[in-house]
């Protein structure tokens, strides 16, 4: 009866699900190591909301100030130090939701999540909040996503999360 009862809560420890909210707002720090094992290293702010689409907003402040958003549908990214403006249909894109959902948990606050062939592993804070994200992307470059100052009870009209260039940036539709 007692390795019953282990394998129930083992199993169901291992099928919980990260849950996110319906907004949260977050600062970041992202390395990407590529194969020689040169780093580079970002920071910004993130914006989500769940709507029908999952919309995000990473606006990034170092070393470069870029915005990247989505509608679920399109890829905008922003580079105000090229000045020219980014367009991409989604769908190679990171869809944290459905990584999410995907998630098995390995540890008390650790994940791991496969999507589209890529292996991510996924930790949460104390209050299971998202704490991190790592994973090797498709181009081999080794990339840890760190959320700071999370706040999951937050509001956030869906007009901030679009990318907003001056007119005379160069458009460039991939």
């Amino acid at each position: 009866m007692k390795i019953l009862i282990s394998l129930i809560t083992l199993g169901t420890l291992l099928c919980a699900e990260i849950k996110l909210p319906q907004n949260f707002k977050s600062d970041f720090e992202q390395t990407i190591t590529n194969e020689k094992g040169k780093v580079i290293h970002y920071s910004g702010n993130v914006l989500f909301i769940d709507a029908t689409q999952a919309l995000f907003k990473w606006s990034y402040t170092a070393p470069t100030q870029k915005e990247v958003c989505t509608d679920g549908i399109q890829l905008v990214v922003v580079d105000h130090d090229l000045e020219q403006i980014s367009t991409y249909m989604v769908n190679d894109n990171i869809d944290l939701k459905e990584i999410l959902k995907r998630a098995t948990k390995i540890s008390n606050q650790a994940y791991t999540a496969s999507y589209k062939e890529i292996e991510y592993l996924i930790n949460l804070d104390k209050e299971e909040q998202l704490e991190q994200i790592t994973y090797v992307d498709d181009l081999d470059n080794r990339v840890k996503i760190i959320f700071k100052n999370m706040n999951y009870s937050t509001t956030i009209s869906e007009d901030v999360l679009e990318c907003v260039a001056p007119q005379e940036y160069d458009v460039i539709k991939g």
